[in-house]
This record gives structure tokens, sequence and C-alpha cells, in this order.
């Protein structure tokens, strides 16, 4: 039963015993069970509502986040490959198994993008609580509950209105002065590129407001609470923090100092020469309207979102009315409308007259005299231009054949991401006792998630094709006689014109209005995804039947039922997505599951000496699948008090995941991945003029002879990947095991400790092969699998054109184990007892989390060398960060003067990068500023006043001494990294300042 630490976090299972009063018979995450004395036997760590304005939290995912439990997901502040939405994920096993529920009942796929439950969907002003119970949980509420459960309980008793109006903002002093200089010595190379942020900063204002009215009926036995809410986010970018205001990369001896790294698609134009073209160098610029050898980077940090701005509305309501003992409806009805956008550096332009392949028409009038020898008539090729007797234009008499464009298209603007989630949800349900032992509880819900999607600032590969393919006019009377015109509208052909067509000359400095409106893309998705779930539980007490162990007082608890559950999902990008670069392609589908399910918590001994306690559990769930697959999920479990003060507990279970829609049925597309950095500063082992590996390495990986010693890199660390469902994809199978003590000792009042050890091993994992693993075995090996996975383009490459990609289709894989050890304190220490009799008390919560072991064996027959372990680690194989102790220690004070202050410590570990391992599969070669990410320690504080009954004032400041995030090398960024850190999991933004005001009456 769960216990209120007010303002703030509680064990939710500590409880021992009952007093000989009767207690009204409840239900706890994780079991279905209704019951006075159930105790649960898996840990349970709960967020009270009222945390959510201690913290000036206005997103439900950040004050999630916070908990060691919680690994960082998609939020607010992803933006490349953003979804829009909001995840949550425990014990980092990826959001994908971590189920979501609201009042115990799912919330559906969070889009037809992204099946994750959007957070979003809660509306945060209505929670009462957030129940997470980590560890497996199919038996009890079927799929994806693998890594375990998040229930967000929701007022529903509410009666009076409430207003509330929050407000907050990020403020940070910008005093790196290394990275200052940094900035300086770039911006006089490249003016304008580089400026440096103000060194006090502002931003990313957060207005929210609120508004619950609930009533009750008269005779006491119902209620509706109805609810509507507003939010609007700011936006936050790169640009605004010196330690982001350009991507980092190293240089100095062992990468001992920072540099500004950046694209190698630049503004004037870089060009690759993958074909090795007799007199051209490998790569060469465009400079003041000339050619020279080398390339220059692109800063594209400054135009990066590191909040995207959002604007969310949500209304709904929730009701109940007992007619009498048997029969109670009840509903829940929710809408959510969320728009959000997420910015990029403008799009890049790539190619040539023959699109991704490249070329270059060696005739092309735009070329300075000075390109045109440069790129042909060194080399030998023509200038020239072949026409017929009327002047129409047959082709040009050379062409330099794989010479690639890498330009961006700053004068489009920046690439933008309008997404669009509006949500319903339904539930309709009656529950009641069916006689003095059983009850029933029977509900369908139905949500839908539509999902809209328009993406702006790229550029259409055909038309930049035509516009580049641009000749001088000989047509006879032609209105454009003597100028420069697209070959596509001087041609024999008169088939092929295209009046819309301006030359795009990328030679220069600056491309026209005209040929930029020309090759400019616009491209959305529509879709739609929806749940329907309807759920038949009976819950009973066989004591009342005299099924009692001898031994006990309680009788025996069951509960049984079925559960029908079907997911929908529709995906539908239109023409121009279906056409582009990295083009996405319609989804559609149905997976539907028939369940049986049974539950039992049977008390064996109960007060006798020794064995206060002794019961043990059971839960076992059965599942059909329209896929072609049934699965089967259980659990055993024992709970044990010795004495009132102490509980030991054990548990273990099998739960499952079945594949989703999105990972069945997806088609092929691209996008864009990550390789580390090499100690030569290259990322493609196989890229640069000395490549990190040998020939005959390479030739292994798809690099010819000739093209060994030219392939050139990505100066990003950003390489192509082709990722597609896979429709005979089996479940995920995981062992949960559990082992822990809960005590409360009599000679300290007022104290709670466990302490609880997990492991849980997911096997038959849905996923890929990492483009890191499939390129280090195919080095080392030659392995047939893993080189088949490296698809090299033209020059070799693994990114300037789509040819060029790693194969990252579902399968599945290995097996993944993480094991560690929870902690939760509470202590509530009555100040009376020092002699201050009217000061109250004041309460300490703690919850830390001790990571063992984060093992993954890539595939079923991974040889040992191939197995990694990730604890205290991160990059490379290894990801996201992964700490090996997070804790959040809360202290909290109601003084006499109707003031609550509270006050939070934060800590995370250092991580090291994955390659200082000494396992095989992470060893390799870093640079010494991506050693480490250094331990972060942030302190927050709160205080709440009462004006007077139902007005209540707050102010807060989370991050006090605006601690900066550790950072890192855009190469060693790996999956949730943005901005040189991982700001969904350390505080990248400075100090946030909030206050908020409830009105109550």
């Amino acid at each position: 039963m769960a216990t209120s630490l007010f303002g703030g976090m509680a064990v939710a299972d500590q409880a021992f015993a009952q007093d000989d009063a009767v207690v009204e018979e409840i239900i706890i995450t994780g079991t279905r069970i209704r019951s006075a004395n159930v105790e649960s036997v898996s840990p349970i760590v709960q967020i009270g509502g009222e945390e959510f304005a201690a913290r000036g939290a206005t997103r439900t995912e950040d004050l999630v986040n916070a908990l060691p439990q919680v690994f960082a997901a998609q939020g607010s502040a992803a933006s490349n490959e953003a979804t829009g939405t909001a995840q949550v994920d425990l014990r980092g096993l990826t959001p994908s198994r971590t189920l979501v529920l609201v009042n115990g009942r799912r919330l559906p796929y969070g889009s037809p993008k992204s099946t994750p439950s959007d957070l979003n969907q809660v509306p945060a002003a209505l929670i009462k609580n957030v129940e997470v119970l980590t560890g497996g949980a199919s038996a009890v509420y079927g799929s994806d509950a693998i890594a375990g459960v998040v229930n967000f309980q929701l007022l529903d008793n509410f009666e009076g209105i409430k207003l509330g109006a929050a407000f907050s903002t990020f403020q940070h002093n910008n005093d790196r002065g290394g990275l200052r200089d940094l900035l300086d010595q770039n911006n006089a190379r490249l003016p304008g590129e580089y400026l440096k942020p103000d060194k006090n900063v502002w931003n990313g204002f957060t207005q929210d407001y609120s508004i619950i009215a609930g009533v009750n009926s008269a005779d006491g036995d119902g209620n509706i609470t109805a609810y509507a809410t507003y939010r609007k986010v700011d936006a936050i970018l790169q640009k605004d923090f010196d330690y982001s205001a350009c991507a980092l990369g190293t240089t100095g001896p062992n990468g001992s100092q920072y540099s500004c790294s950046g694209s190698g698609y630049n503004n004037p134009a870089n060009f690759s020469n993958t074909a090795v073209l007799s007199g051209v160098p490998t790569a060469f610029r465009s400079s003041n309207g000339t050619f020279v050898a080398g390339t220059q980077t692109f800063n594209f940090a400054p135009y990066n979102y590191y909040q995207r701005p959002d604007q969310r509305y949500t209304l709904g309501a929730i009701g109940h009315y007992k007619i009498n003992d048997m029969i109670e409806p009840y509903f829940e009805v929710g809408f959510m409308d969320d728009r959000s956008t997420a910015q990029i550096a403008p799009g890049t332009v790539a190619g040539g007259i023959f699109g991704s392949a490249g070329g270059i028409n060696c005739d092309n009038p735009l070329l300075s005299a000075q390109q045109a020898n440069f790129l042909c008539t060194a080399g030998g090729r023509s200038t020239g231009s072949n026409y017929d007797a009327s002047g129409a234009y047959l082709g040009p008499q050379s062409i330099a054949n794989g010479i690639v464009l890498q330009r961006r298209n700053v004068e489009g603007g920046t690439r933008q991401d309008d997404i669009r989630h509006t949500t319903f949800r339904f539930v309709g349900g009656l529950r009641g006792q069916l006689n003095e032992a059983f009850s029933y509880d029977v509900f369908a819900s139905y949500a839908n998630v539509s999902y809209r999607s328009r993406f702006t600032g790229d550029a259409n590969q055909q038309r930049v094709a035509n516009a580049l393919n641009v000749v001088t006019d000989r047509r006879a009377g032609s209105a454009t006689f003597g100028q420069a015109v697209c070959a596509i509208n001087a041609d024999a052909n008169t088939g092929n014109n295209d009046a819309k067509c301006s030359p795009l000359n990328y030679f220069g400095a600056n491309a026209s209005a005209a040929a930029i409106d020309y090759i400019a893309e616009s491209k959305g998705i529509t879709g739609d995804t929806a749940l329907t779930d309807i759920v038949f539980s009976i819950s009973g007490d066989l004591g009342k039947y005299g099924v009692t162990s001898p031994f006990a007082q309680n009788g025996v608890g069951i509960a049984f039922g079925a559960e029908y559950r079907k997911n929908t999902l529709d995906l539908v990008p239109d023409e121009a997505y279906q056409n582009a670069v990295s083009p996405e392609y319609p989804v559609n589908g149905t997976t539907s599951a028939k369940e049986l399910f049974g539950e039992i918590n049977a008390p064996l001994v109960e007060g006798r000496t020794g064995i206060h306690l002794l019961s043990v559990e059971g839960a076992y769930r059965y599942s059909d699948y329209n896929t072609g697959f049934k699965t089967d999920a259980f659990k055993a479990g024992l709970n044990w008090s010795p004495v009132r003060e102490l509980r030991l507990r054990g548990s273990y279970q099998r739960a499952v995941r079945a594949p989703n829609v999105v990972e069945l049925f997806s088609s092929q597309s691209l996008f864009e991945a990550e390789l580390t950095e090499l100690a030569n500063g290259l990322y493609d082992p196989c890229a640069g003029a000395t490549p990190f590996a040998t020939a005959a390495q390479c030739a292994r990986t798809g690099v010819s002879a000739t093209q060994y010693g030219n392939v050139i890199d990505n100066p990003a660390g950003q390489f192509n990947s082709l990722i597609g469902g896979n429709p005979d994809l089996d479940p995920e199978k995981a062992d949960t095991y559990s082992l822990g003590v809960v005590a409360q000792p009599s000679f300290v009042p007022g104290l709670t400790v466990s302490v609880d050890y997990f492991s849980i091993k997911v096997a038959d994992m849905i996923g890929s092969v990492n483009p890191g693993l499939a390129m280090n075995n195919c080095l080392a090996s030659g392995d047939p699998y893993f080189c088949s996975l490296i698809q090299r383009g033209p020059g070799g490459s693994l990114w300037l054109t789509d040819e060029g990609y790693f194969k990252r289709f579902n399968i599945n894989t290995g097996s993944l184990k993480t094991s560690g050890v929870d902690l939760s304190v509470d202590y509530r220490l009555n100040l009376a007892n020092f002699g201050l009799d009217s000061m109250g008390a004041v309460n300490f919560n703690l919850v830390g989390t001790w990571l063992d072991k984060y093992e993954t064996k890539p595939l079923p027959n991974s040889p040992e060398a191939d197995v990694y372990e990730c604890s205290g680690l991160y990059a490379g194989l290894c990801g996201r960060p992964r700490p090996e102790w997070r804790h959040k220690l809360l202290a909290s004070w109601n003084s006499p003067w109707n003031v609550q202050l509270n006050a939070t410590w934060r800590y995370i570990s250092e991580v090291k990068i994955s390659q200082t391992s000494s396992q095989p599969a992470l060893a390799g070669s870093f640079s010494q500023l991506n050693e480490k990410l250094g331990a972060r320690s942030y302190f927050d504080l709160s205080a709440a006043y009462t004006l007077r009954e139902g007005v209540d004032l707050r102010l807060g400041v989370n991050n006090l001494f605006d601690k900066d995030p550790p950072l890192t090398t855009t190469a060693a960024i790996e999956d949730g990294g943005n901005g040189n850190t991982y700001p969904q999991f350390y505080d990248a933004m400075g100090r946030y300042l909030f206050g908020a005001i409830t009105v109550a009456f």
C-alpha cells in the first residue's frame, strides 16, 4: 500500500500488516487482485502529484526521466529524427519495452511513426501520482511490459474548481573561455559562421494553464471531474550556448584539444571526385569563383533546436456513479492536440546532372574559365557543346563524370518538420461486487492518434539535376538566346521542357531565388493509429469460502479474466516523400491478440513466531496473435516477513513482447547513423589517403583497389542506413529476477528502507545489426553476413549518395542482460524530537540505482569476443550514457508559516567512452577529450506559500548552480545525443526558473 511523502516520492509497497480495524480493499500496479493486505512482490516507486508542482514540471517526461530507473528517450530536446512524442525508457531497454498505463489501462501507440506511448497524452494537471514498477509484468498486462510499467493515476473525485497558471524559463551564463576563444578563431577564418553567444542568455519561455472542475452527485455516490489545459513552449537554439554553438571535434596530440568540426556539405560548395577522374583532386571546393584543392566544413550547429517549440491542448473528463454495490458505471474521455516543430540546419544538396551519381557537363557556362580548366581542360576533356542546325542543344562534348557536388542549401532556409498529433481516447466500463467474495471490472477502450507532418527545406534531387545541367541557348529567335538556361529547356527533345527550371549556380557564392524556388521540396505524411482494448476481469477473496491456509488469517486472493486487443496503423507519405533522396513509403497493418489471464496470492503463514507473514503469488497469461504465433507469460513470487519490521521478497517473471506493426510491416527507407571516430580522425576506416584499415580489409567492405586511398570520409561521422520491417519476426522473451528486502525498524520511527536486486535478460531481441559492429566484424574476419550489410556507393562512399549505406532491416537479434540494485529510503524526521514542537517534520526520500551490468550479445550465435558490457560506458556500440550510479535525494519541510520548502540533489556518476574498455568488441582508439563524461550533481530548490485557503504560490529553480553538461564530440554522440551532449539526460540549458499560482474554490 502506498505511503504518502508529501510532495515527493514514496516506496509504494512497504506495508507489512494491517491494524485490526477494517481496511478497504486496494489494488496496486502489477496485480488485479484486490485485497486489504496486498504487498507488491516487485519494486514500485511512486511519484506524488505534488512533486510535479514542486519541480515546476510542465512536461511529464522531465519528471519521470529524473528517476534513476529511467533512461532518457524521445523528448523535447530531440530535433534531428524527432518523432514529436515524449517517451519513457525503463532500465535503458528502449521505450518499446516499457508499458504506459493511465488508471491501469493501456495508452495507444504514440504515433504511426513511433509506436512507444506518448506521455504528452497524459494531462499533467490531473495526475494524482505515478507508479513505476520495474521488471516484467506481461503476465498481468500483456505484451510490452518487459522492462516494467509506468502507471499514471488521475484525479477522479475532485469537487470544486481549480485554476492554475505556471511560467518558466531557462537562464545560463556562457563562461567557457576556451570554447569562446575557439569560436573567435573559427569566425576569423570564416566570418559570420562561428558567432559567440551572449554571456547572459534567457530563453525557452514556457507558459502552462489549466482548469479542473468537479462535482459530486447529491447522494455522494458519483463524481464527474473535467479538465482543460494549454501549454506553449518556446524554442531554444544551439547557437545560444558556447558549448553547442559549433559541432565539436578534436585536434592536437591524442585529441587533447577541441576543434570546431562540421558537415562536408558546405556553402560555397565542396566537390568529390568519386570516379577518380584524371587531372582532378579527390576533393576540392569553390572559392570566390574558382576551384581549389581541399574542402571546408559547414557549421550546422547554430541552426539546430536544443528545445523544440511546442503547443499543446488537452481536454477531457472522468466520471463514475455507483448505482448499487453491483453496478458502478464509469468513463474516461480525453482529447489532445500537440504541435511541435523540429528544426535542423539548411538542407544538403548532393549529386550532379546524373542525380546522385554526380557529373558536371564541361560546357556549363556558369563555370568560370579557371573552373572549366580545373575540372575539364586540364584532364583533356573538351568544354564544347553540340547543337543541331536549328540551335537545339544535343549535349556536351565532355562530361566530368563522378564529380559529386556537396552544397548546403542555405538560400532555402532551415529544414523544418512541422509535426502534429491529435489524440482521442475513450474508456467505458462497469464494475461492482458480484457477492461478498467477488468483484468484477469490464471495460472497453478506444483510442485514435492522428499524425500530420510537413517537412520543408529539402531539395528535390531530380530538379537539382535539371537545374545543374546548364547550357548556352543557341536557338534562333529564342527569348533567352545567348543566355544560360537549363538544358532541359533548350534541347531537341521538346517533350522534356520544364518552364520552371532555372539555372542553379552552385559554382559561386549564391544561387538565384528562382533556382532555389525551383528545387525546393515540401513533403508530407499523414497517418493514424488506433487501439481497441476490451478487458473483463474478476477478483475474489476465496477466504470467504474457507479457502485459507490453516496457518493464516487471510484467504487466498485470485483474479482472472480475458482480453481482446487490436492495434491498427496506417502511414501515408505523399508522392514527394516516396520519391525523395531518403524516401518514406506507406505502412499499414493490424495486430490483434486474444488473451486469457489469471493470478493468485496465497498467504501461507501469518502471525507466527519467526513468520509474521509468508505468502506466495503467481500469474499466467496466454496470448494468441493474428500474426501467427502464441505466447505464454507467467510469474512466481514470495513474500516473507519474519517480523513486522522486516520483509524479504523475491520473484521470477517471464515477460514477452510481440512485434508491433511498424517492426513488422514498415518498408525500406534511408536514415543517418553514426560511426565512431578513429585515432587518425577518420570515421570510415577505409577513407582518406592513408586508411585506418588495410587494402585487403577494405576490399571485404566493397572498396576496390582503385578506390583505396581515395574514399572520401564524412567529417560529421554520419552515414546512411537502410532500414525496414520484417513480417517474419518472432516475439521477444525476457526472464526477470528480483530479490529484495524492505525494513521499517521500530527503533528508528519514520524510517523505511528497501533494497532490491534486479536481473533482466531479453532474448530474441527485435532490432538490427549496429553499423559499427558490421564494419568491425567485416574488417576483422570477412564474415560474409556482416560484409553483406555494407553497401558502398560511387567512389566507395557510405554517405555521399543514397547508393551507399548499411543494411539495418529488422531481425530477431541476440540478447541483452541488465542487472543492478535499487535503493529507496524514506525518513520522516519529527522536529519535536529536538525540542522544536511547533516546527513540524522534515521528510527525506532517496531513490538510487546501481547498474551492475548492461550486456549485449549481438546475434544468437555471436562468439564470446563479440559480447560487450556497457555499464559505466557510453558511445560506440554502447550508445547513450549508462552510468553505474544515479540517485535523487529530496528533502521537504512544511513550516508553521504556510511555507513549504523542497530541496533536491540529483546525481549522475561519470561514464567513460566505450573504447576505454578492454573488451574485444569495444576496444579501439578515442580522443582524449572524449575519454569520459564527468559526474554531475544538480541541486534544485522550490518554495510554496499559501496566501489564503485555496490560493497557493510556488517559486523554484532547478540546476541552481547553472552546471554545464559534460561534453563530447559529434563523433562520439549516439542515440539521444544533440548539441555535443545528451540534453534529455543531463541539464543542458542552464538554470530552470519557474513560478506558478493555483486558485481553488
